[in-house]
């Protein structure tokens, strides 16, 4: 029996292929803090259903609360506007906001998890809100230990580094960026982490935006999905932060 209730869910007859992960426990994702957070992060949008088109993969389980791998899929809708990630009981529900532009709308990440429950998946397409979700079994305290980084005495050293890699064969773009992502709730570090990340192409026009909240992971990995177009490079990434620092980057096939 399945532990997904689709049939709870607006467009639910779809079955389990619009959700990734493992809901292990018997609860719809119609519930916990959907309500609240479809109001104060979506715009309280009254059209919203599953679609198979997208899928969130996420772990059944979390091994480590700092680092839980996500990928979020939307290449199965057509003109997703924008792709938000939520976190149910989040200290900090939003993640991070995927504007995909030109690029297409696919994002692997890594976030920082609290507590047990489910992450959601939401695309805005044609005017109305798609959503899908998995539940994440985990122990928690990721958002408020403080980042391993800081064990370090030379950790600044490598602050700010940014590395990237191209593959125009498939479109696949890897970002990874040296930095604490401190939420703030760590006793004595205040919050410093990314708040947005910009693609742009050699004619310095934007391929896609990414707005990053505290919930991803320290030294974010940022997996990025671009047409044959655009996959032949050069691609530049820009990235700033809370306290004002800029980083960029060039990618090139």
């Amino acid at each position: 029996m399945s532990a997904i209730l689709c049939h709870r869910l607006p467009g639910g007859e779809a079955g389990l292929a619009g959700f990734g992960g493992g809901l292990t426990r018997p609860e719809t994702l119609d519930g916990g803090m959907w309500d609240m957070h479809r109001a104060d992060l979506l715009g309280a949008p009254d059209r919203w259903r599953s679609d198979p088109g997208l899928r969130l993969l996420a772990p059944g389980n979390a091994e480590d609360a700092r680092h839980v791998p996500i990928l979020a899929d939307a290449t199965g809708l057509s003109g997703v506007e924008r792709l938000a990630v939520t976190i149910d009981y989040s200290p900090f529900p939003l993640a991070l906001v995927f504007h995909p532009g030109r690029a297409l709308p696919l994002l692997g990440f890594g976030v920082k998890y609290e507590i047990a429950g489910p992450i959601r998946a939401s695309a805005l397409t044609g005017g109305e809100w798609i959503m899908g979700g998995a539940f994440i079994d985990a122990m928690g305290g990721g958002c408020s230990a403080p980042a391993a980084t800081h064990a370090r005495p030379d950790w600044q050293d490598g602050f700010g580094e940014m590395r990237a890699r191209l593959w125009p064969d498939t479109g696949r773009l890897r970002v990874a960026i040296r930095h604490p992502m401190d939420t703030g709730l760590a006793d004595g570090i205040p919050a410093h982490h990314l708040t947005d990340l910009t693609l742009t192409d050699a004619r310095g026009e934007k391929i896609a935006r990414l707005e990053i909240h505290e919930p991803l992971e320290e030294n974010p990995v940022l997996t990025f999905l671009l047409p044959p177009d655009l996959a032949r490079g050069p691609v530049v990434i820009a990235a700033r932060d809370t306290s004002g620092f800029r980083f960029s980057g060039t990618a090139a096939a």
